[in-house]
């Protein structure tokens, strides 16, 4: 990882309802952002600063599965295995 300090002057602009800073494209890229249109990051406060750092990314799959407790759910189901009869041919088991 570089550490590369980057000052950048700036004001905050008026954005319709909201206020905004624009940044650079060479900013955003420092921080792992090529592609910066529409892309999710995360904004906090830190020792009184403001601080943007990229979201992680996840998927459809992870995010319909957030919070699934796979334990409860062995533990809730009361699933049984199915018996598919004796072997008929060269199965292993």
């Amino acid at each position: 990882m570089r550490l590369i300090e980057m000052v950048l002057s700036t004001k905050i602009v008026k954005l319709g309802n909201s206020q905004g800073v624009r940044l650079p494209k060479s900013l955003l890229k420092e921080i792992g952002i090529v592609n910066p249109i529409n892309t999710p990051v995360q904004v906090s406060v830190a020792n009184g600063k403001i601080v943007i750092s990229p979201q992680a990314e996840t998927s459809r799959l992870m995010q319909r599965f957030a919070g699934f407790d796979l334990d409860d759910y062995f533990d809730n189901s009361h699933q049984v295995e199915d018996d598919w009869g004796d072997p008929v041919g060269k199965e292993r088991l």
